[in-house]
């Protein structure tokens, strides 16, 4: 009877709310509520409601009522249903008369946020977006920004974090909302100090400072952000400062509020913190504090693998490497929440698709493979480097899967960083056992990955004109980015939300369009990797590869090298890396100016006969003779032209004067890259502009540079104001030879350039500029150097030209002398077009200079600047080509001609 009392009241009230259109929630939701049970358990009711609203089309109070719905479910932790009617919410809220964009805002944020819980991080962003965009209010704008940071945050996006938490700091201080403004301040600290260098650890510090200041101008400061800047303090003074006491002292203060609190997690976590920073100094006290966190961190299904990963380090600096195995082995378990059997144990494929705190994970494999390592040696264990190698192979799947991941560029840089550390120690394991595929693997792997990846999607077929759409919007993006770095602070506000609003713009683009071309907008396929059994070389060529690593755990690697040859496959270690270092750098002092002094030449003649020693194993130095030798360089290493090594102290010897050099980023990116096809029909396009509007100095001998060439290979000819930037990004996709003889700075520490006539062109503006070049000569200063990031090489100019479309490039390493430069690409121009190769030309363009010149003249200041990037191939002029196609024809001819008559004659 009962029942159908209840049936009855619902029925009369759904019909008074439907008759008065009323404008909050209705009488008939607000008395299902009222009756006995949870919201969850009435949601058969509440469904009938809803589903009477959609019937009569009464989207207003069907926004209204799915609303609050979703925030009562939501309450009880029902998210998957909280979601589901928060969805009805906003669908409603969309298509109802008259639309009121703020509550249409309030919809999407509670359907973002409750994602964002779930941890649906890419739905949660998408929404976050949707409500941002909502004309006709700024509802919520900051915190929606403030949250798509920590959605990128957890994604392990932590670029595009920063750039939205920046962004919420202008909504958060217009409204001068200084809670939120903490919160964000402490937020940004977090992701800045994951970025883990010197400048964002810096950034770190000083937004926790600020929150710390503000936060004590509050009357009743909130515990949970006073814990949060204590916490973080702690952890910047132990990660980045280095500075132990300072690191206990705001540890310990986090700890006494949250004792304060009395909540697990955050005692579970000081003490954790506090256990991995008492490690190095007492394995005791850092072991208390790391079983005391286990005791509060029962329900912290995050802490507990980072945890046992720490026991595991405090067993590790004992020496107890079985025992730090097996606390490794507990903390796979708790993370991937299934029982593991043994220490050897390791995820696959299926277990690394779908997870969060990826770089807990990868930190959980370095210390693997250290403990592996260490007790290889200890033991004398060969199974401990098998182990350690196989451990490295499933961190590179790890990897492999996140660069597949829709991340900012920067950030994908980020992981490349991490996975070069765990490359360079399965290479000590490699060097260990003797194994040289592994070795080779590791090796291609940590170099150009992300440029090889941007080449490969070059060849995905794509209708042009959604190509243009993309280039169209990323160049809008470039535009206001360039802006962005020099304007003031206020216009910094305004531009830094529409370059968001264009990158939101652009996301949508790629997401509408991902399922018609889902190889090329949905994810990024992983270059497939040359392996050592791939390569073929003939007798005269030689391949040397390095790898080398910023400091790992606060010391300097070792760096390795690779010998290939039709002979021989043999890796070797480089020892005091420290004074590898010292030498590259004083290397390129001394190139950096012609010698003037019989002692300058002498100092010169030293040092870079120290770096052929170090870098060329002795029992390979007679087999590069008389070689094509290409050199596949690593780090600081990238610096030195090994053409102007001294290979014979008393004569004076240059590496050149034996060997024919040339170079390559990776054999994998040389084999992609070479596989693009070039679709340019004219030979050449030289770009002179000789003066400069902007301030820079004359260039007297560029004009003769590039009309020197234009003798060789027909073309066209811009200089002085013809050489402007427009001229340039409309002609480049043309020719098969670039040539720019002008001035460029890839240093730059804002934005890296190359100068023309009216102009500057920044680097970021080259990769939406398509060339077909098979050549880009940079004949400008410092067009090969750039900033080093570990796991990919300089971001130089030169890449830049790569990433665009050429075959190959030849930049400088350091500021060019126009004079000489002219006399050795008049003579590469020369050679190339009588059929020699790229590679030969230059080295017979190099070395007629130093025939010609002598004393300081001879220099490697003015003739080892210019090396050549990428393929070594022929190139010849397409007057000689023609030339030799007719010949044949008309060769032909003759010959068929004359066989025909004798034919009839003899008939």
């Amino acid at each position: 009877m009962r029942k159908y009392v209840v049936i009855l009241f619902f029925c009369i009230s759904y019909f008074l709310t439907f008759s008065s259109r009323g404008q909050e929630i209705s009488f008939s939701l607000d008395s299902i509520s009222k009756l006995p049970g949870s919201n969850y358990e009435k949601l058969g009711s509440y469904y009938t409601l809803l589903d009477g609203y959609k019937k009569s089309n009464n989207l207003t109070q069907l926004g209204f009522d799915a609303h609050q719905l979703a925030k009562w479910i939501h309450k009880e932790k029902k998210w998957d249903k909280a979601i589901e009617i928060a969805k009805i919410a906003y669908l409603a809220r969309e298509n109802a008369i008259p639309f009121n964009p703020e509550l249409l805002k309030r919809s999407y944020y509670n359907y973002a946020n409750f994602n964002r819980k779930k941890e649906n991080y890419t739905i949660a962003i998408r929404y976050f977006r949707k409500m941002i965009e909502v004309k006709g209010s700024d509802f919520f704008n900051g915190k929606a920004y403030a949250l798509i940071g920590e959605c990128y945050g957890k994604i392990g996006d932590l670029y595009q974090a920063v750039e939205h938490q920046l962004q919420a700091f202008v909504d958060f201080e217009s409204k001068k909302q200084k809670a939120y403004t903490i919160s964000n301040h402490i937020n940004i600290a977090v992701s800045y100090r994951n970025i883990r260098n010197r400048k964002s650890n810096q950034k770190a510090v000083s937004h926790l400072l600020t929150a710390d200041s503000l936060i004590h101008t509050l009357e009743k400061p909130n515990l949970h952000d006073l814990y949060a800047i204590y916490n973080n303090l702690g952890l910047y003074y132990k990660e980045a400062a280095k500075d132990h006491d300072m690191a206990i002292e705001y540890f310990k203060k986090a700890l006494e509020i949250a004792k304060k609190m009395g909540i697990d997690r955050n005692l579970g976590q000081i003490h954790y913190n506090l256990g991995i920073s008492n490690i190095d100094s007492d394995n005791v006290i850092a072991e208390e504090h790391l079983n005391q966190s286990l005791v509060y961190s029962k329900n912290v299904g995050y802490l507990i693998p980072k945890i046992y990963m720490g026991l595991g380090i405090s067993a590790f600096t004992k020496e107890d490497y079985n025992i730090a195995q097996e606390q490794y082995r507990k903390a796979f378990s708790y993370y991937f929440n299934i029982d593991i059997p043994d220490t050897d144990w390791l995820p696959k494929k299926e277990h690394l698709i779908h997870i969060n705190n990826k770089a807990t994970l990868l930190e959980l494999f370095k210390k693997k493979i250290q403990a592996y390592l260490e007790h290889g040696k200890k033991e004398k264990d060969s199974s401990s480097h098998l182990s350690a190698i196989k451990t490295v192979m499933a961190s590179d799947l790890l990897i492999d899967i996140i660069m597949k991941e829709n991340l900012s560029y920067k950030s994908k840089l980020f992981w490349r960083s991490l996975i070069s550390e765990i490359y360079i120690l399965g290479l000590e394991a490699c060097i260990n056992s003797n194994n040289k595929d592994a070795a080779f693997y590791f090796m291609e792997k940590n170099k150009a990955l992300l440029l090889t990846q941007d080449i490969t999607k070059k060849k995905i077929s794509i209708p042009e004109e959604v190509l243009e759409q993309e280039k169209k919007l990323e160049n809008e993006i470039i535009k206001f980015q360039n802006q962005f770095k020099n304007s003031s602070k206020k216009q910094k506000d305004s531009l830094s939300a529409i370059i968001l609003s264009k990158k939101s713009e652009l996301s949508h683009y790629k997401d509408s369009l991902s399922y018609n071309y889902p190889e090329y907008f949905s994810s990024y396929t992983i270059p497939e990797m040359v392996s050592l059994s791939d390569i073929k070389l003939k007798d005269n060529q030689i391949i040397i590869n390095y790898t080398m690593a910023e400091e790992v755990l606060g010391a300097l690697p070792n760096a390795y090298g690779m010998v290939l040859s039709n002979t021989q496959k043999k890796v070797f270690k480089i020892e005091n890396i420290n004074q590898l270092t010292d030498n590259i750098y004083d290397l390129r002092k001394k190139l950096k100016k012609p010698f003037k002094t019989w002692d300058d030449i002498q100092r010169y003649k030293e040092v870079s006969h120290l770096l052929y020693n170090t870098l060329i194993p002795l029992d390979i130095r007679k087999e590069l003779k008389n070689k094509k030798v290409t050199i596949i360089a690593d780090h600081n290493i990238s610096l030195i032209p090994f053409e102007a090594l001294v290979t014979n102290i008393e004569l004076g010897t240059y590496l050149i004067e034996e060997s024919e050099i040339n170079y390559a980023y990776s054999l994998s990116f040389l084999k992609e890259n070479k596989s693009i096809a070039r679709t340019s029909t004219q030979d050449f396009l030289g770009i002179a502009p000789v003066n400069f509007s902007n301030h820079l100095t004359t260039l007297h001998s560029s004009n003769e540079e590039i009309k020197t060439a234009n003798i060789f290979y027909d073309g066209s000819l811009f200089t002085k104001e013809n050489a402007t930037k427009k001229n340039f990004i409309k002609e480049a996709n043309k020719y098969k030879i670039l040539h720019l003889a002008t001035h460029a700075d890839a240093s730059d520490s804002i934005a890296p350039w190359i100068a023309f006539y009216d102009n500057k062109l920044i680097a970021n503006e080259l990769t939406t500029i398509k060339n077909n070049a098979e050549l880009v000569i940079l004949s400008a200063c410092n067009t090969s150097l750039g900033k080093l990031n570990r796991g990919e090489g300089l971001m130089s100019l030169a890449r830049e030209f790569f990433k665009s479309g050429a075959n190959t490039v030849i930049p400088s390493l350091w500021n060019t002398n126009d004079k000489s430069t002219a006399t050795i690409t008049s003579d590469f121009y020369k050679s190339l077009s009588e059929g020699k190769t790229k590679s030969q030309a230059l080295r017979i363009a190099k070395l007629n200079y130093l025939k010609s010149n002598s004393d300081a003249d001879a220099s490697p200041y003015y003739w080892a600047p210019l090396v050549l990037i990428g393929d070594t191939g022929t190139l010849v002029p397409k007057s000689n080509y023609n030339f030799l196609i007719y010949s044949i024809i008309i060769i032909t001819t003759i010959i068929l001609l004359l066989l025909f008559f004798r034919y009839r004659r003899h008939k």
